[in-house]
């Protein structure tokens, strides 16, 4: 039967399920891994003013900032699912209901000619930044998924999806996310979770600062400038708000006009 002409209504899958009501950021519950510094301390700063509950979480070892905007902080090592399942228990126990986890844990590694490059180095890479992205997402979306409310968002980067020579694991692993993050999507698109990832080119973070850009680089991005964390935590904001039900999927730029390397 041709669905031409028919109202919306009767063309929608009827056992699609309703999304969750969740209205405001008020009602939110998040957890920001990577919390102690750069894009994730941004974001957690902006969370613990707008969000219902946070939590924090990095590395065992991170140096947590000085701040006013108080949120527990725990301990995880994203390379170990062991210590990620962990931090998700633990986190659901403080908040109770888990609506939003953002995720910008990552390692950038050497930059070297893959002639150079160990397999070990670009098994790091994929353990940090692609098989830890994997574990938090096991560990989170059933949980998200049973309450019919959920934003997942990963940190990808303008490198997976151009390739920076002498990055070839960083690429390839940034790369992986890419595919992560539309393969979860469409397999929890009628849950009310929506998953995406944000592809950051250069941001004024320590992450980025190891190893300094540049003046060709800063020639290279059509706004001249870097980015800055605060950017990047009010595009998560967006991302992650209640209103925000409709995209999932998808991988933000965040690169100041930059498309190639």
């Amino acid at each position: 039967m041709s669905t031409q002409g028919l109202p919306i209504a009767a063309i929608a899958d009827p056992s699609a399920p309703t999304p969750t009501a969740i209205r405001s950021f008020a009602d939110l519950n998040c957890l920001v891994v990577g919390a102690a510094s750069g894009i994730g301390y941004a974001t957690a700063t902006m969370l613990s003013q707008k969000a219902g509950r946070l939590v924090g979480a990095d590395l065992p070892a991170a140096t947590w900032p000085n701040t006013d905007n108080q949120y527990p902080q725990l301990p995880i090592d994203i390379s170990d699912p062991g210590s990620v399942r962990d931090a998700v228990e633990r986190t659901i126990e403080i908040v109770g209901r888990l609506d939003v986890v953002i995720n910008t844990a990552g390692i950038l590694g050497k930059v070297q000619p893959s002639s150079e490059e160990t397999l070990e180095d670009f098994e790091r890479l994929l353990r940090v930044n692609l098989v830890g992205a994997f574990a938090l997402s096991k560990a989170v979306l059933p949980v998200m998924a049973a309450h019919g409310f959920g934003r997942l968002v990963h940190f990808s980067s303008t490198a997976g999806k151009e390739g920076v020579p002498g990055m070839t694991g960083y690429s390839a692993s940034k790369a992986g996310i890419t595919g992560l993050v539309k393969a979860l999507a469409k397999e929890y698109a009628t849950t009310g979770v929506t998953i995406n990832a944000i592809a950051p080119g250069k941001v004024d973070t320590p992450f980025i600062m190891s190893q300094p850009p540049k003046a060709e680089d800063l020639q290279r991005i059509p706004m001249r400038r870097l980015g800055t964390p605060e950017e990047a935590a009010a595009l998560l904001e967006y991302i992650i708000s209640p209103g925000a039900s409709y995209t999932t999927g998808f991988i933000y730029d965040l690169s100041g006009g930059r498309a190639v390397y």
